[in-house]
C-alpha cells in the first residue's frame, strides 16, 4: 500500500513538472517568434517591464531614432504568454548582427534579456 501512494505522488508531481516546464518553453518559443516576426515587419522594440507609471528615461528618444526601433513599456500587467528577457534577447541578437556592439553602450540598462 505505501509503495503505490509513492507511486501515485511521484506521478502527480512529475506531471506537474512537466506542464510547468511545457508552458515555460512554448512562452520562449512564441517570444522568439514574435519577435522575429516583429522585426521581419519593422516594428522592432525592446520590451520593458515597468510599473503602474511608464518610465522614461532622459534621452532615450535619441537611441531610438538612432537605431529605428521603439521602447515599450508593459507596465505591470505581463502578459502570460511573453517572455520579455527571451524576446529583447531575440532583438538584441539582431542588434547586434546589422549595428555592431557599439548600439549596447547607448540602451536602457532595464532593459532585461540583453
Amino acid at each position: 500500500m505505501k509503495n503505490i501512494l509513492i507511486l501515485l505522488l511521484s506521478l502527480v508531481f512529475a506531471s506537474k513538472v512537466e506542464a510547468a516546464a511545457v508552458v515555460t518553453d512554448t512562452t520562449k518559443i512564441y517570444s522568439i517568434k514574435l519577435a522575429n516576426a516583429d522585426i521581419k515587419k519593422g516594428h522592432v522594440k525592446f520590451f520593458l517591464q515597468g510599473g503602474i507609471v511608464s518610465t522614461y528615461k532622459k534621452g532615450q528618444e535619441v537611441f531610438e531614432k538612432k537605431y529605428k526601433l521603439k521602447y515599450a513599456d508593459l507596465g505591470c500587467v505581463m502578459p502570460n504568454n511573453l517572455s520579455i528577457a527571451d524576446y529583447n534577447k531575440t532583438v538584441a541578437l539582431y542588434m547586434d548582427k546589422k549595428f555592431g556592439f557599439g548600439w549596447r553602450v547607448d540602451v536602457r540598462k532595464d532593459v532585461k534579456g540583453i
